[in-house]
């Protein structure tokens, strides 16, 4: 496995990441509405498929979701279906398993899309790095081994849980383990991987969040590559992994919940200390500040809160944690 210089950018990313994690579960977030779960769920189908060339909109990829034609052609029409299947076993794979793997592979790349779906590549590969450049990957014969390699790293390294997800995500595609489906096979498991983190990651969007950005996506395994080091690769991954759980705060179920569910959600996650508004719209951030002071007034009246101050000093702090 190639090196990872552990940077301050990289470690505040995994900082943030576990305290953003931390708020999820402290919110009671950890599983998303089914509407919530569904849209991320399509995104991230689109983004994953897109990024391999896959034409099909976000649209289009939940009208074939919903078992709808649409007007592209029926090669991506089975790219959406297969990654549609292969996402939604995502719970049955074993993460440390190359046989899980393989299977995953299969679902991804079956109905004609390979041949062998499912089965390491027997001959070799060489991989665009630019017009007038190509990589040659690891000798086929190296492959069975070089995997091997990595499931072991998954199973033993003291490494976190965040972290061998990044970095097995960039490993295989250095491998190029199959003849086709190694990007698609690579963000797949890194989602198996990253639920082994937090099973909040099973409906997440990390893989759009990479679509968004696939310049940088190829150019940071370009760079890893040719320096011998994989952090600039694992500073972009993990930036987008912020990016998604960054996002479900910005998700609609916040707007849609009533006032005694955003108080009842606050007092798990603020206990016994004491808070301003500016601090409750934090964690409901598409809420706007007159909800929020609408909210606060109500809980007082009703007795669940202790207001103490004037308004520009106002904090509160839930009655029964005193």
């Amino acid at each position: 496995m190639l090196p990872c210089e552990l940077s301050p950018s990289i470690v505040n990313l995994m900082m943030e990441i576990s305290g953003l994690v931390g708020r999820v579960e402290g919110l009671a977030l950890a599983n998303p509405s089914p509407k919530l779960r569904h849209n991320n769920r399509v995104r991230t189908i689109q983004g994953s498929v897109g990024i391999e060339g896959n034409t099909c909109s976000v649209a289009q990829v939940d009208a074939i979701a919903e078992g709808k034609r649409v007007p592209v052609s029926e090669l991506e029409q089975i790219e959406v279906r297969n990654a549609l299947k292969a996402y939604a076993s995502l719970a049955s794979f074993d993460h440390a398993s190359i046989e899980s793997l393989l299977s995953a592979h299969a679902q991804l790349m079956g109905h004609g899309l390979i041949l062998n779906p499912g089965h390491f590549r027997k001959g070799p590969v060489e991989v665009y790095v630019s017009e007038n450049r190509t990589r040659l990957m690891p000798h086929q014969d190296l492959v069975p081994e070089l995997m091997e390699g990595l499931f072991t790293y998954l199973r033993e390294s003291d490494d976190s849980t965040l972290l061998k997800s990044v970095r097995f995500h960039f490993e295989f595609v250095n491998i190029h383990p199959f003849g086709d489906g190694n990007g698609r096979t690579a963000r797949l498991w890194q989602t198996r991987l990253l639920m082994e983190y937090h099973p909040v990651f099973e409906f997440l969007d990390v893989e759009s969040m990479i679509f968004e950005h696939r310049p940088e996506y190829y150019a940071c395994i370009r760079e890893a590559q040719d320096s011998g080091n994989s952090a600039c690769f694992v500073e972009f991954i993990l930036r987008q992994i912020q990016r998604s759980i960054s996002n479900l705060w910005k998700a609609d179920w916040s707007t849609t919940n009533t006032v005694e569910e955003r108080l009842d959600l606050a007092k798990q996650q603020l206990g016994k200390e004491t808070f301003t508004r500016k601090e409750y719209l934090q964690l409901f951030k598409t809420i706007s500040p007159v909800t929020a002071s609408r909210d606060l007034k109500w809980g007082t009246d009703a007795g669940l809160l202790l207001r103490t101050g004037d308004r520009r000093t106002a904090v509160y702090r839930f009655v029964d944690s005193e």
